[in-house]
């Protein structure tokens, strides 16, 4: 009979994600891992596997947590422009509040360059796609209740503000909040004016 845990497996991945997300992927080290979390080799090794699978573990937790909270801000009773704006709002709030990290988990794995699994970039990449997803519903949406009139595609329109989206985060992460904040007011005027 196995013994028991002596440790959260969940509090431990999610120090584990925070540790990827403020070291990148390939500067954090199984020796650091086991130092964050304070568990031996075998233990992490036992539970979570090699690096590489604690990693991607590490991106789902952070798919759940923070980008699927996000994401229900386009995907709830609000639709269209209201969404949209709900979205942004929701974004720059929650970015006054981040701690522990810099800008956005996935942008900075991919920016890195460090994660060669095709199985986690194919991740990484469905991820960005979902909210594409999401903000091209919204952008149709808001087409069909009398908005973006000079708007002509919907697709390419959600890859704008799929940008917008990563620009914010990237000036949060650089510590400019003040300037994203600015941004998100101009982005919100613009969007009303299309």
């Amino acid at each position: 009979m196995a013994r028991p845990l002596a440790f959260n497996p969940e509090e431990k991945l999610h120090q584990a994600m925070m540790l990827f997300w403020r070291r990148g992927y390939e500067a954090t080290s199984m020796q650091e891992l086991v130092a964050e979390l304070e568990i031996n080799r075998f233990s992490l090794y036992n539970t979570f596997g090699d690096k590489q699978a604690l990693f991607a573990q590490s991106v789902e937790l952070y798919e759940e947590k923070v980008f699927g909270r996000l994401l229900l801000c386009l995907q709830g009773e609000l639709t269209g422009l209201e969404a949209l704006n709900f979205y942004f709002d929701s974004l720059a709030a929650g970015l006054k509040v981040q701690t522990g990290a810099n800008g956005c988990f996935l942008q900075n794995t991919l920016l890195e360059g460090g994660v060669k699994d095709q199985q986690v970039i194919e991740r990484i990449r469905g991820v960005f796609l979902r909210l594409r997803a999401a903000l091209q519903a919204a952008v149709t949406q808001a087409k069909a209740q009398g908005h973006f009139s000079k708007v002509d595609s919907s697709e390419q329109m959600a890859d704008y503000l799929l940008l917008q989206v990563q620009g914010l985060i990237a000036l949060n992460g650089l510590r400019l909040g003040e300037q994203a904040d600015s941004a998100v007011k101009i982005l919100k005027q613009q969007l009303q004016s299309l």
